[in-house]
């Protein structure tokens, strides 16, 4: 036993030790699943409604993940995010939640696959030969009781975690309560808002109708129509939207959504300042303060809409056919330095468009101390308003040698307990939730993708998600999409930053190569100097009388 001891406190029993203590740090981590996220956008981390999802799983559910094997870049890499991304659902859910990965190779997994309706799709890769085709699966199937859904064509990681959540959410509330949507939100109408349809006979910019928007939306939300003619605004509704009323909203209706805000009701307003107007068929349109009161209303919170168009030098252009670039000075182009970090609905967004927006007045609303007002989005500082002869056309409305040119604000999100517009003496015990977009023509199909992958879409649809009370979403959804780049000014700068990329991990492998030389020579003379300092066998060097040397 005593040699045992011994044994154990000598230098011997090191490497058998490093050899146990690694052999156990493997048998712990086949049994837990732990990783590290560095990404500034936390990318491979489940998010909080993620977890609350999974944790509260009651009954068995089981997601099935059908793969194909050795996909080229990039879907090689979805694959993995997909796996990794299982995993952590895993460790984060209830032991009634399940997955499996199938063998795509296999033809009876594939025939599975084909029952759950997922079908195989095609892939486009660059090879040294060329462009190739190739078709493969990239599906998943999830199931709860008698409920199977599916989600195809996985292309990319950016929004998996989002369609996985929303599609657990949904189909466990389709269970519990026969609702094809989780939520319900409400749309007013009866003065003339876009509609939420297409119309591919329209004639302007803003007759084409917000079908895309709708379709943005139906994932998670069923849509309910209201008008204040006939109805108050359900108490039980979380939010509402109103959407670019052209006609006038009768002050009694107003007080309708004064009353829902006063109950701690939250509202995303679309508005256009100005309206368009045809006096000639023939004739360009003019554009007229948009009479429905609805900027009366906020003016009553302290939210003032300027009647003009906020033109931008920083906007969005058309490749046109011997003409060159064509820029469209009223569809700014809103960057990331130009939405506010750390915020649900703009983070990891860039590259907003804006149709015909307005600015913007918070000052009166910001000196309000039971509200916080965010600026959303605002335009660069190289913008102008146009108030007269608006002409949408390339060319048209510039600013003037005098101008002066600053940024404007676009979008603002205000969030507290309001005062009634109508009687300020009357506050809220309730907090409230207002977003204001000056710009009712962006949700429209002229901005609005089909597909709802643009950052607009992903702007308006995390719009609607805060004021629903679903926050979680927003950074859920928008995952992966920002991408963070070096801020480099000059050709110097760049330079540096191009030769520490290739050699600065090399450098600073030799400098601590270095100085760690350095610092066991300074050891060993310190040990030498302490112990034994006459002997200069290890202290000098020189030669002596006979040629040799002495150490």
């Amino acid at each position: 036993m005593k040699k045992l001891i011994e044994w154990i406190k000598s230098p011997a029993s090191d490497r058998f030790f490093l050899i146990v203590v690694i052999l156990l740090l493997n048998i712990v981590s086949v049994r837990s699943f732990v990783r590290l996220d560095l990404t500034s956008q936390k990318t491979y981390s489940l998010s909080k409604a993620s977890k609350n999802v999974v944790k509260n799983i009651e009954s068995p559910l089981s997601i099935k993940m059908f793969f194909s094997e050795d996909l080229p870049s990039p879907y090689n890499n979805v694959q993995q995010y997909l796996t990794d991304l299982l995993s952590e659902y895993k460790s984060n859910a209830s032991s009634a939640f399940s997955y499996q990965i199938y063998d795509m190779s296999k033809e009876e997994n594939q025939r599975i696959a084909q029952e759950y309706g997922l079908s195989p799709v095609q892939i486009d890769t660059v090879e040294t030969a060329g462009f190739s085709s190739k078709i493969a699966w990239m599906g998943i199937a999830i199931t709860y009781g008698d409920y199977i859904a599916s989600i195809d064509a996985l292309k990319t990681s950016a929004d998996i975690e989002y369609k996985i959540t929303t599609t657990i959410s949904k189909i466990i509330s389709a269970q519990e309560t026969d609702a094809e949507a989780m939520y319900q939100i409400g749309y007013i109408t009866g003065h003339k808002e876009y509609e939420l349809r297409s119309n591919r006979y329209a004639q302007s910019y803003f007759e084409t109708g917000a079908g895309n928007f709708r379709t943005l939306l139906s994932d998670i939300y069923s849509i309910k129509e209201i008008d204040l003619t006939h109805e108050n605004i359900p108490v039980n509704l979380n939010a509402v939207i109103i959407n670019g009323p052209k006609e006038e909203i009768p002050e009694d209706q107003l007080k309708k959504i004064d009353d829902y805000i006063m109950q701690g009701g939250n509202v995303a307003f679309f508005v256009d300042a100005l309206d368009e107007y045809f006096v000639n068929n023939d004739q360009l349109p003019i554009f007229l303060e948009n009479n429905s009161n609805i900027t009366k209303l906020l003016e009553g919170y302290g939210i003032k809409i300027d009647g003009s168009f906020v033109m931008d030098q920083k906007c969005f252009y058309q490749n046109q056919s011997g003409f060159g670039k064509q820029f469209l000075h009223w569809v700014p182009v809103i960057d990331k330095d130009s939405t506010p970090r750390k915020n649900a609905i703009t983070d990891n967004l860039g590259g907003i468009l804006l149709f015909c927006a307005s600015p913007i007045d918070i000052s009166e609303i910001e000196k309000n101390s039971d509200i916080k007002t965010t600026v959303l989005a605002k335009s660069s500082d190289e913008s102008w308003r146009a108030k007269e002869n608006i002409i949408l056309y390339p060319g048209s409305n510039l600013p003037s040698e005098n101008e002066n040119l600053k940024a404007e604000n676009l979008a603002v999100l205000a969030e507290g307990n309001f005062s009634s517009a109508f009687n300020p003496s009357v506050k809220s015990t309730l907090k409230s939730k207002i977003v204001v977009v000056s710009s009712g023509a962006s949700t429209t199909d002229v901005i609005v993708d089909s597909e709802g992958t643009s950052a607009t879409a992903l702007f308006l649809r995390n719009i609607i998600d805060y004021v629903n009370n679903n926050e979680d979403f927003c950074a859920m959804r928008t995952k992966g999409t920002r991408l963070d780049f070096i801020s480099i000014k000059n050709e110097k700068s760049a330079f540096i930053v191009k030769m520490l990329n290739e050699f600065g991990l090399a450098v600073v492998i030799i400098l601590i190569g270095f100085i760690v030389w350095r610092m066991r020579i300074a050891r060993r003379y310190i040990i030498h100097q302490k112990y034994n300092p006459d002997d200069k066998r290890f202290i000098s060097s020189k030669k002596n009388d006979e040629g040799g040397s002495e150490k």
